[in-house]
């Protein structure tokens, strides 16, 4: 890479978001093809303000209606959703302060925490919305010192990063607020609880080319050239995409979507990987780490 500056990335994203989740696979080949040459920040926006507030908060009533509109949102990103959901999300808040727990054990342990998350909500259908399920949820992450976790978790330092985050998000820069349009996925300005903030997920570039915004729903195409912009020359020469194997033994649970975006289109499924079939696809996933399955 020589001299090129080094790419400063800002992702904005909620573990309840299934845009995000339906975007995973895109960044997680970013990722892998460019993580020695980026710094990458999560941001967690809190997407599901509190319902539980409301006297007539019914978790399971709706259900229906959320798989409807998952499964709306799959269809353009070919991601899996949970077609026995158990309940909706009471708040996305605790999910939050997970992620802010985890990340004070180091940014790939917050990764993995992040993912683990989003797996309970879009493979196995348990929405991780309070403080006892995301500890539930988060059991056997590879990396993850969960004592300590624990701790964090109730404590005030990962509270108030995530209070931090939430407010980050809601100041969103002029490209976003300017933004129209009305297609499924746009990334233009979202408002929760009467805030206005990012759609989840965008995802800010910033370098000697300045700051250059991709929000929502996005190809990654978008990605490479939003980068590049803010850093010309930092998309050359990228990590060669994994094997299936490489990208098992990285990422413990692959689903189908994911196998063709990050390994390609004709890709063999992983040796040694378990397949787990909920209903609604097939997701390929390291039995030791998913003994529950």
């Amino acid at each position: 890479m020589g001299q090129v500056a080094r790419v400063e990335m800002v992702e904005y994203t909620d573990v309840m978001c299934s845009w995000a989740w339906g975007s995973e696979p895109k960044l997680r080949l970013l990722r892998w093809r460019y993580e020695d040459r980026c710094d990458w920040r999560l941001v967690m926006g809190g997407l599901v303000g509190d319902r539980t507030k409301n006297p007539a908060w019914d978790a399971v009533g709706p259900v229906p209606q959320t798989i409807a509109f998952w499964a709306q949102v799959a269809a353009h990103t070919g991601a899996p959703y949970p077609v026995h959901l158990k309940w909706i999300a009471g708040c996305s808040d605790a999910s939050g302060i997970g992620l802010c727990a985890a990340r004070l054990q180091g940014d790939n342990v917050a990764l993995a925490v992040l993912r683990r998350m989003r797996e309970a909500i879009f493979v196995f259908g348990r929405p991780p919305d309070t403080l006892a399920r995301v500890l539930d949820t988060v059991q056997g992450v590879p990396g993850l010192d969960v004592e300590r976790f624990a701790r964090d978790l109730h404590g005030p330092e990962a509270l108030a990063a995530y209070r931090t985050d939430w407010d980050e998000t809601r100041k969103p820069n002029a490209y976003v607020r300017n933004l129209r349009g009305d297609w499924l996925g746009i990334g233009n300005l979202k408002q929760t609880d009467g805030r206005e903030r990012y759609a989840f997920p965008t995802l800010l570039f910033r370098g000697p080319g300045g700051e250059h915004t991709v929000p929502g729903w996005c190809p990654l195409p978008a990605y490479l050239e939003a980068m590049e912009r803010a850093v010309p020359g930092s998309t050359a020469a990228p990590r060669p995409d994994p094997t299936p194997n490489e990208a098992l033994a990285r990422w413990p649970l692959l689903t189908t979507t994911e196998l063709k975006i990050l390994c390609g289109p004709h890709a063999e499924p992983p040796s040694g990987a378990k397949t787990y079939d909920w209903g609604n696809g097939v997701v390929y996933l390291r039995p030791e780490l998913y003994p529950a399955i």
